[in-house]
């Protein structure tokens, strides 16, 4: 229509015209065009004096007459008001305050941040109400915050954390709160967005349920007609990468896809015994341990479920929803640092598996991975060993490559087959252990430290022991961890590295030839050294998955109960890194090769059997063996030896310069003699990534091979391995059931980590 008046030609070529048409659905309009280009717009006359709803409120129409004209020029094609047309204000104020009206009638979502509690307030209301997740204490605090008198009822606690810092006068558990409340209230209250501190949120359902994700009924019902039309998706990994995928394949395909997973390690429960036989006979399974099995090698960990993906991500959320509906606590989707612990890992692994049956998931514990069938730049086929030594093929439509990273035996069958392998950055150090009290010390003071309270006896009374004091607060604070990271550590005693290439005659003569020698060679200005998968209230385990090698790694239950607080400690190793130049025959396994030199190295110091290598954190830094050595979370067996012997001078230099440089302002009291180094600590994520296309997820070289997870480096960690496992399930949806099915879940954004 609008073409239509503002057209010249329109206007001049027709002698005359009418047009009919509905305005706003309402009113049949009659347009008269004549040739003097003059339009008019003729209103049919009502039987009843009242004037209808939509002739008051129009601003098309004016009081005096139902008949408006718009002139049009027929020489410029100009619109202009007709002298008729008379603007009513006094309606269209009517008309805004209706509006209005509806507007404030509607219920908004407000999200409010930083609402402090004190401990103390926090307990007493814990006891009182007997619920953690809104206490009497945060209601007040809330209502004293934004001004409320009653809190809206179905508000819910986002976010908790605690903040400990020693500028604080004591530390606060901060809240972040969602409540929903009409406009109204809003509007007396003077709300206003303030980013980060008040946010205004879209009304929706953010609780993602396996009901509501579900597209599919029990597929272990159907006939074997059914069955042939089906997909078939071998996965090949139980850890979470592979568990979340298979579970969204079996919610989301709508019984179009089948698929198969396929583990090299046991079921948890039969874990367990194996990882018991280890602890308790130094029987060592060498495919079923702390690394092999179902859930991965975050089963026996801290179950921490941190992520640098971002918590509101729509896929982060829906991994932790699903842990709780398997069995997870419900605090993991609020606490500010959620943790699951072995425990409550084992019950939920079992939960989920039980499910992926039900869905008639196909699973084969036992069966390991030796290889691929391929044809054609496609996979056909995953050739396997059964737990009774068969060879086994298992073929299918698609393939997805969830092993995790110390199944190196699968990154050696890839190279060979042709899949294309880059090699990454990674880290390698130690694990080191402090008594937890000391911990609890520098974290929290005299004060607040002894609060820490565990519920097991030997655990409360060693810390009461070591504060000597009575606590003054009602309070019983959370274990604490912490963190620590610098990208400035030097390489060698107090000199960067490279810093003797193009360096003056004189100013080489300032060091001795030994140092010379063994620093020259390097182009490496500064190392990254961080602490790496913290576990407070824990305790070190063997995580290696051959006799002839020592690894450790970290692990605690969910109360978080031990004596001890133990760390990764670790320094960055990048590809062309000159520590690899010994290893450059291997091409793009030097770094794999690299890592299994190092553990080789660990067993013979620890003089084998699963022994670990010790050294005080002190006498490391000295260049010295620790003639005694404080006790260890480690049931194998510990002994005192030179660890800083182990790795390249580079790598030990840097590790002692972060120590006694940075760390030790970083947190004072960190720095201490019962600090004790285990060695080593090489698998902190893959040394490999394998090749994937960006969009489709799939393999260079083998176009229907999906790798997914940490093993595949594209995830650091439990929930990020969960949400590429996600994320290549969706891969395999768009293929077989199109873009455009409904509950689509968007990718989220992958980690993959490049030192």
């Amino acid at each position: 229509f609008s073409f239509f008046l503002s057209s010249t030609s329109a206007v001049s070529t027709m002698k005359s015209c009418s047009i009919y048409f509905k305005l706003c659905s309402l009113i049949l309009v009659t347009i008269e065009l004549g040739p003097s280009g003059v339009v008019s717009f003729l209103l049919p006359q009502h039987d009843t004096a009242k004037p209808r709803r939509h002739q008051q409120t129009s601003p098309f129409l004016s009081k005096q007459t139902s008949k408006l004209a718009v002139s049009t020029s027929s020489d410029t094609g100009e619109r202009k008001r007709h002298h008729s047309y008379k603007k009513s204000p006094t309606k269209k104020r009517k008309w805004g305050k209706t509006l209005k009206k509806k507007q404030l009638q509607s219920d908004e979502t407000w999200r409010i941040y930083g609402i402090s509690v004190h401990p103390d307030d926090l307990a007493k209301s814990t006891q009182q109400d007997g619920t953690l997740e809104f206490p009497s204490a945060l209601k007040t605090s809330l209502q004293a915050k934004v001004g409320l008198k009653t809190i809206p009822p179905g508000s819910k606690v986002v976010r908790r954390s605690l903040d400990a810092r020693k500028k604080l006068r004591h530390p606060v558990f901060n809240y972040v709160v969602d409540v929903t409340i009409p406009a109204s209230l809003r509007e007396s209250l003077g709300w206003r967005v303030k980013s980060g501190k008040l946010e205004q949120l879209p009304l929706s359902d953010s609780n993602v349920s396996l009901d509501s994700r579900t597209d599919t009924g029990n597929i272990g019902d159907e006939d074997d007609s059914s069955q042939k039309k089906k997909k078939t998706v071998v996965i090949c990994g139980m850890g979470p990468a592979g568990l979340f995928c298979a579970l969204q394949l079996a919610l989301k395909s709508n019984n179009s896809i089948r698929p198969i997973l396929l583990d090299r390690g046991q079921p948890v429960e039969k874990r367990g015994k194996d990882i018991g036989a280890l602890m308790h006979r130094r029987s060592l399974d060498e495919e079923s341990n702390f690394a092999f099995g179902e859930g991965g090698a975050g089963t026996w960990s801290d179950g921490k479920l941190t992520t640098r993906i971002g918590r509101n991500s729509e896929t982060v959320r829906l991994v932790l929803q699903t842990l709780v509906e398997f069995g997870a606590p419900p605090n993991i989707l609020w606490e500010g640092a959620p943790h699951l612990g072995t425990d409550n890992l084992v019950r939920l692994l079992r939960n989920m598996r039980h499910r992926l049956q039900e869905l008639g998931g196909e699973i084969h514990f036992g069966t390991k991975m030796t290889d691929l069938q391929m044809e054609g730049g496609k996979v056909c086929g995953v050739l396997a060993k059964d737990q009774d030594g068969n060879d086994v093929c298992f073929e299918g439509d698609a393939f997805v490559l969830a092993t995790g990273h110390s199944a190196r035996d699968v990154y050696e069958s890839l190279h060979y087959a042709g899949v294309k392998l880059e090699a990454k950055g990674f880290a390698v150090g130690f694990r080191i252990e402090h008594p937890q009290s000391l911990i609890n010390q520098i974290q929290y003071g005299d004060e607040w430290g002894v609060c820490v309270k565990t519920g097991k006896g030997i655990t409360d009374l060693a810390n009461s022991e070591y504060f000597g004091t009575e606590p003054q607060h009602i309070a019983k604070m959370p274990v604490p961890s912490y963190r620590l990271a610098t990208d400035k550590a030097i390489d060698s005693n107090g000199t960067k590295r490279g810093e003797f290439l193009g360096m003056t005659e004189k100013r080489k003569n300032d060091f001795d030839a030994t140092t010379l020698l063994n620093y020259s060679f390097s182009a490496v200005v500064k190392q990254g050294v961080y602490s790496f998968c913290m576990c407070p209230g824990g305790q070190i385990v063997p995580s290696s998955t051959d006799a002839n090698e020592v690894c450790v790694n970290g692990m605690s239950f969910s109360r978080r109960d031990s004596k001890w607080a133990n760390s990764a400690l670790v320094v960055t190793v990048s590809p062309d890194d000159e520590v690899l130049q010994d290893y450059k025959q291997y091409g793009v396994l030097a770094g794999l090769e690299f890592q299994r030199e190092m553990e080789r190295r660990a067993s013979i110091f620890g003089g084998g059997n699963l022994t670990v290598p010790v050294q005080r954190m002190t006498d490391f830094c000295e260049g010295k063996v620790s003639e005694t050595v404080p006790s260890s979370s480690y049931r194998l067996g510990v002994k005192s030896a030179p660890c800083h012997e182990i790795y390249p001078a580079a790598i030990t230099s840097a590790l002692r310069d972060a120590l006694t440089n940075h760390f030790k302002k970083q947190m004072p009291g960190y720095f201490h003699p019962d600090g004790l180094l285990h060695a080593v600590e090489t698998r902190t994520s893959s040394p490999l990534r394998v090749s994937r296309d960006p969009n489709t997820l799939t393999a260079v070289g083998a176009e229907n091979l999906y790798p997914s997870g940490e093993g595949a480096g594209y995830a650091g960690g439990i929930v990020s391995a969960a949400v590429d496992g996600v994320n290549v399930a969706e891969a395999i949806l768009d293929v077989v059931c199109g873009e455009s099915r409904p509950n689509r879940v968007e990718r989220a954004k992958p980690v993959g980590f490049s030192y």
